[in-house]
């Protein structure tokens, strides 16, 4: 979560004990960092691109890594990072609609997102399926039911969306002899998997294509695979339960989907822009261990006190720079 090039200083609130035992904390606000670089964009993506360097060199072999950016050099970044990580290894781009305000402005359209970029390592990346429940117009589309048992099932296309893979142009063959065409991007599957969904009774087969039924029941025990436009976490003025006053804090929430989509327990979890430290936080939440660091005070106070506060495990705090 590096500076977006927003051309802003930033400044943050900070709570400061008495001086003694009867004297109550003092919050005051102090600068946290600077956002404007003397060349504008350029001396922005200098400062970005050594340090993407060196998170690459740092990272496993199964490890992710996710930038968070905005709209001032979203773009940019996204073109330097397919340099340092390659095009090969971008997996997603994340639309995050962090806000509802709906402000109304003059001539514009309202920015309520930001983007987050997703790169792995290698082709060999941890990710778990994030996943969310069923809602009610979810359930509406199971309403098939063969009456053997298993209740309602909706279908999904058996149809590749990406280009042709290894094992997966063929023309299918069903139980009764009929062929199926192969699709011009092929079948999902290799044959054989096909085959046995096909003995399971859990391929449908009308119109010109084969679908793959999706049962009701099953469905909700695992929830249904968010995509990359995640509406459903909110800034800080939605989780103002947790805001620490720090003007660039990110709800916990949004690092949780993070860190469980490309992490295991025990993993090793790295912010090096650690701004409030929700990071670490989570991390520690969910049985990670973690490395943290910023460049600004304001951040390193905030990130430690909301350590200590949380009952963290102990930890190492350094000041290095």
């Amino acid at each position: 979560d590096p500076p977006f090039d927003s051309k802003a200083d930033y400044r943050t609130k900070i709570t400061l004990p008495g001086g003694n035992i009867e004297q109550k904390p003092t919050v005051v606000e102090q600068f946290a960092y600077s956002d404007t670089w003397k060349d504008g964009t350029v001396s922005y993506l200098k400062m970005l691109y050594p340090r993407l360097v060196l998170m690459k060199e740092l990272l496993s072999e199964q490890g992710s890594i996710y930038v968070h950016i905005d709209w001032h050099v979203g773009h940019y970044v996204k073109i330097i990072m397919d340099d340092i990580f390659s095009k090969d290894n971008f997996r997603n781009e994340i639309v995050w609609r962090r806000t509802y305000a709906g402000k109304t402005i003059s001539r514009n359209i309202p920015n309520n997102t930001d983007f987050i970029f997703w790169y792995s390592k290698s082709m060999n990346y941890i990710y778990n399926p994030i996943t969310v429940a069923l809602n009610d117009k979810d359930k509406e589309a199971f309403n098939k039911n063969d009456n053997d048992g298993r209740g309602l099932y909706g279908t999904v296309s058996m149809q590749k969306v990406a280009g042709p893979t290894k094992g997966t142009i063929y023309d299918y063959v069903d139980n009764s002899g009929k062929i199926w065409e192969r699709p011009a991007k092929g079948w999902r599957m290799v044959q054989e998997k096909m085959k046995a969904l096909e003995n399971d009774n859990r391929l449908y087969f009308g119109g010109k294509t084969v679908r793959e039924k999706y049962y009701l029941n099953e469905r909700m025990k695992i929830g249904k695979q968010i995509d990359n436009l995640w509406v459903d976490i909110g800034n800080m003025n939605r989780n103002q339960e947790e805001d620490l006053g720090y003007t660039t804090q990110k709800p916990e929430e949004l690092l949780d989907r993070i860190i469980k989509a490309s992490s295991n327990e025990n993993s090793l979890i790295a912010d090096v822009f650690a701004g409030s430290g929700t990071t670490g936080a989570v991390a520690e939440k969910l049985g990670r261990k973690w490395i943290m660091s910023d460049i600004g005070k304001p951040a390193c106070m905030i990130t430690r006190k909301r350590l200590i506060d949380q009952n963290a495990n102990p930890f190492l705090y350094q000041s290095i720079g």
